[in-house]
């Protein structure tokens, strides 16, 4: 055999490749006979998550790949802005989502540069989906490194994505030999409460303009499943 036929071929995959690719599964499920409400909703949620990734995500990744701190506190100062600091605080109707408090002025910190360097962050820790839903809608991670614009999540949007995370994601992946059991309705509605959060999240982002087909092929699919979900909830139930 010549060499060239045993060259290696290679497939490039990224965040936005991920994104694009977990959309395309969603298609096809609306496509189905008998299209299962809750792999759509799964996938919306993987989706999800990926696209806050991708809207956190600075050219150092610090926001993502670095280990917040156990109270979930954070001062910080945007260009010539006054030091503010923000804090975890609860969600009305929440066990687990939660957010960070209003922005409030503070005192620049103390920096004590006798401490020892923080060890080098390792290359396979990810923020987790729900930290990651707080930093979203905080001007902090969101306009301090990236520049993108925060989203708003509604208290009762975000009683819907901890079902979501905690009811249709964890438990069937974490298996029990069981049945489980979730309404369509709900199932459909978390599904487009998903893809229009993804929604925004690439529409705040400055986009770089090679990047620009690409999250216009994003947005015409979100939109497109949106519609299909929607359409397909309706005769179901109906």
């Amino acid at each position: 055999m010549r060499e060239s036929e045993h060259e290696l071929k290679w497939e490039t995959i990224d965040n936005l490749n991920l994104i694009e690719n977990g959309l395309l599964h969603i298609r096809f499920e609306h496509s189905r006979d008998e299209p299962s409400f809750f792999r759509v909703a799964r996938e919306a949620h993987l989706i999800l998550y990926r696209s806050m990734i991708e809207a956190l995500k600075g050219s150092a990744n610090l926001a993502i790949i670095s280990r917040p701190s156990k109270p979930r506190e954070h001062k910080y100062q945007i260009g010539d802005e006054p030091w503010k600091e923000i804090h975890k605080v609860r969600v009305t109707g929440c066990n687990v989502a939660w957010r960070f408090s209003e922005p409030a002025q503070c005192e620049p910190p103390i920096i004590n540069y006798d401490l020892q360097p923080d060890l080098p962050n390792r290359d396979d820790y990810l923020i987790s989906f729900y930290d990651a839903l707080a930093m979203i809608q905080a001007d902090c991670f969101m306009q301090q490194f990236i520049y993108s614009k925060t989203v708003q999540v509604s208290d009762i949007d975000m009683q819907r994505l901890e079902w979501l995370h905690e009811d249709i994601r964890n438990k069937p992946e974490h298996f029990v030999p069981k049945s489980y059991i979730a309404p369509i309705n709900n199932l459909a509605e978390v599904t487009v409460v998903s893809l229009r959060l993804c929604r925004d999240l690439l529409e705040s982002q400055i986009v770089v303009p090679s990047l620009l087909p690409s999250y216009g092929r994003l947005k015409e699919l979100i939109e497109n499943s949106i519609q299909q979900i929607q359409q397909l909830s309706k005769s179901t139930v109906a």
